[in-house]
């Protein structure tokens, strides 16, 4: 499992100030799909997948996680 950390994809103006993203998944088609879960914008799901190429990515303990994948936290404007 692995936790992803990234910016906000939707530009100005549609996102005044941007935002990020932490998820945790088990790959990045998992992650991208998770985000296009909380996109208020399905005019740029094109932008997700570079998003995600782009995150900070950190592998977690399998022998710690307890959780299922999601998405852990996120502010987007």
């Amino acid at each position: 499992m692995f936790l992803y950390v990234g910016d906000y994809w939707v530009p100005f103006p549609s996102s005044e100030y941007g935002g990020n993203w932490v998820v945790m998944a088990e790959n990045e088609e998992q992650c991208i799909d998770l985000l296009k879960e909380v996109c208020y914008y399905e005019d740029y799901y094109g932008g997700i997948l570079d998003a995600v190429k782009k995150a900070k990515v950190f592998q977690l303990d399998d022998s710690t996680v307890r959780d299922k994948p999601h998405v852990v936290e996120y502010f987007f404007t």
